[in-house]
């Protein structure tokens, strides 16, 4: 791309309808003196196009420091009412102009316009100047009221405690609206002020939620007693405020305090109207209400909590939270949990049957037997892990028949199950494994051999490994991995030269979980298997063990390795080699295959930049587009806005649409 040098050919390249020609003339500016070039910039800040808009922005940025007349002239931009995209441009580059534009920015602040005045405020509530805040303070007492609400609000994301008088005076009178934007900018300071001051605000019914979310981000204990109280309002958006702003507060007291002042008045509230009405907001949308509540409702204990705490951990990302405050409440909830249990939904039943399992409440065998026909597959499979965890008599032999339910995740609690039962009743369970061994159905056999890993039964383990079926032999594979016994590792060691790749592979993947010098030759071996996946395999396994003893026999590797073998090859080289080694993988950065060039870059990525300088070239001119936005995704992480060079010449010559926008979106991001 050539860059117009012609200020009179940019203009006329500014009203080109094609987005990108207009942006390339904005690119023309760059460098240019402000003054020559502010007319288009400025008429570039009100295109159409948000790109051009940011391009122009960035070119405004990037000619700092401005002359004071310049920002006077950036300042009356935003006096643009009729052209948000120019307004918002401008505010923009004051903002990231910051600190230099204060001065000119805050001579405005009784500018005539009260528009005008109300973006100043935002932009120095933006650049967080704290030497403005005796202006914004000032402001406070605007005849506009938006101008009024902006400086409260922005003094409030300067956090400077100095605006906390001022803020404060505030709330002894002006208007409902004016005083809940207070309330946030006091929470935004985040510095605990006189209760009194806060207290008298409950009076106001409009207020009162507001109040409550204030004290809920800068209360301390001195609060608590309202708050209970709280806890009694008749609206019920105020009540949950409330409860919220008690929890969050008991979240900051030392674990010591919790109990004496929070825990034992909520205890005292169970069984009262007012923790019913709790209890029911657990009816709600919110998920982090109710998350709150579900803990509210576990400190105070009210067994009522029980029926809508069960409903509520319908919801996954709630269920710990309702589990552990149905744990909290304790014996109480589980005669009506086990009453409501055969008019419950699947989801509800599957959550109570977990319940028993994570309590231990032993005595409900029966019921646990029966869930494990029951209709809903998640009840069977919590059913079936329950029995694994509580273990009664009888459990293995009546769990093991899920083994072969329909539903494949009822099978794999199954499966869990009759594993943890090995502890408990080893001959039981050895008793099912080998009936299983005897089944003509290689998934039964499969199954043996995971329940064979459970009882460290290696000498069964080491004959399975023979099995016909390929997928009972990968399975004993897996298993002899965790087996300490004589015969494992003779066994994983043949089963490299099992006749199915698959067999080989979890070898090899077996050999490196169980790791040690032992290892290092049947692995090396591997290295050597007619099958890439093996090969790939155990190139992994040694990168894991990270043993440099292999280093030589994965070099020599590398002279014959194609596809995903070289890419694991170079990860393996790098992990045992390290910087040290990187040549090969350097290299590899002009391979043919475009994959292997992007694995070399992310490979090199994780030792630093040194290798960019001599690659750019290459890498920008890269055949393959993929190759290209990898590198420049690589410059743009690892250089951050040093890179701003190296992006601009990527743009210029790229011509894949794809990889253009995404330079163009990292340009923006960095500049």
């Amino acid at each position: 791309m050539t860059l117009f040098t012609d200020l009179q050919e940019i203009n006329e390249r500014l009203a080109a309808p094609d987005e990108e020609q207009r942006r390339f003339a904005v690119m023309a500016l760059r460098g240019r003196p402000f003054p020559e070039a502010m007319e288009l910039l400025f008429r570039a800040m009100a295109d159409d196009s948000w790109r051009v808009r940011k391009e122009a922005v960035s070119v405004v940025l990037q000619a700092q420091p401005l002359s004071a007349g310049a920002l006077e002239a950036l300042i009356d931009l935003l006096r643009a009412s009729d052209n948000a995209g120019l307004r918002n441009s401008a505010v923009e580059s004051l903002e990231r102009i910051g600190e230099p534009a204060v001065e000119k920015l805050c001579a405005h602040l009784e500018d005539p316009d009260h528009d005008l005045r109300k973006f100043i405020i935002d932009i120095l509530g933006n650049i967080r100047c704290a030497a403005c805040v005796p202006l914004l303070v000032r402001a406070l007492d605007d005849e506009d009221m938006n101008v009024r609400v902006a400086a409260a609000e922005n003094l409030g994301k300067i956090g400077d405690r100095r605006a906390l008088p001022h803020l404060l005076k505030v709330l002894d009178g002006g208007e409902i609206w004016f005083k809940f934007t207070v309330l946030d900018a006091l929470s935004s300071i985040g510095i605990p002020v006189p209760l009194a001051k806060l207290e008298p605000l409950l009076q106001e019914g409009l207020l009162r939620r507001a109040t409550y979310d204030c004290l809920a981000v800068i209360g301390d204990a001195k609060c608590i007693p309202l708050l209970l109280q709280g806890m009694h309002e008749k609206a019920k958006n105020a009540r949950e405020a409330a409860a919220v702003a008690l929890m969050r507060i008991r979240g900051r007291l030392p674990v010591q305090e919790r109990d004496a002042l929070i825990d034992l008045q909520l205890r005292e509230l169970a069984g009262t109207p007012a923790a019913k009405k709790l209890i029911d907001s657990l009816h709600g949308e919110d998920p982090v209400l109710i998350a709150v509540l579900a803990q509210l409702c576990g400190i105070m204990r009210d067994e009522r909590a029980a029926l809508p705490l069960v409903r509520a951990a319908r919801a996954e990302r709630l269920r710990a939270g309702c589990l552990e405050a149905l744990r909290s409440i304790g014996e109480p909830v589980m005669p009506l949990l086990l009453e409501h249990f055969p008019v419950s939904g699947s989801s509800e039943r599957a959550v109570v049957v977990q319940l028993i399992a994570e309590t231990e409440h032993h005595g409900n065998d029966e019921l646990l037997f029966s869930a494990l026909e029951d209709e809903g597959a998640e009840v069977r499979r919590c059913a079936a892990l329950a029995l694994g965890r509580l273990a009664p008599a009888g459990a293995a032999s009546r769990v093991a028949a899920l083994l072969d339910d329909d539903d494949p995740q009822v099978r794999e609690g199954a499966l869990d199950a009759v594993q943890r039962l090995a502890a408990a009743d080893r001959d039981g369970v050895c008793a099912i494994c080998s009936k299983l061994l005897r089944s003509r159905d290689e998934r039964k056999r499969r199954d043996a051999a995971v329940i064979l890993g459970a009882l460290s039964d290696g000498e069964r383990l080491a004959l399975l490994v023979k099995d016909e079926d390929a997928t009972v032999r990968r399975a004993a594979v897996a298993s002899l991995a965790r087996v300490e016994s004589p015969q494992a590792p003779a066994a994983l060691v043949l089963s490299l030269s099992d006749e199915e790749p698959e067999v080989r592979i979890a070898a090899a993947q077996a050999l490196a979980e169980r790791g040690g010098r032992d290892v290092l030759a049947p692995l090396c071996l591997a290295l050597n298997d007619s099958d890439p996946w093996v090969q790939t395999a155990a190139l992994k396994g040694l990168a894991g063990v990270g043993d440099a003893e292999a280093l030589p026999g994965v070099m020599a590797l590398l002279e014959q390795a194609q596809g995903q073998v070289l890419i694991a090859a170079l990860n393996t080289v790098a992990a045992l080699g390290g910087a040290k080694a990187l040549a090969p993988v350097q290299k590899a950065l002009s391979h043919s295959d475009e994959e292997v060039v992007e694995a070399a870059i992310a490979i090199l990525s994780g030792f630093g930049t040194d290798w960019i300088g001599e690659h750019r070239e290459e890498l920008l001119g890269h055949p393959h587009w993929m190759v290209r936005r990898s590198f420049v995704r690589a410059v743009a992480q690892l250089k951050g806005a040093e890179s701003l060079g190296v992006l601009d010449q990527a743009l210029a010559r790229e011509s894949d649409p794809l990889v253009k926008s995404e330079i163009a979106e990292l340009l923006d991001r960095l500049r």
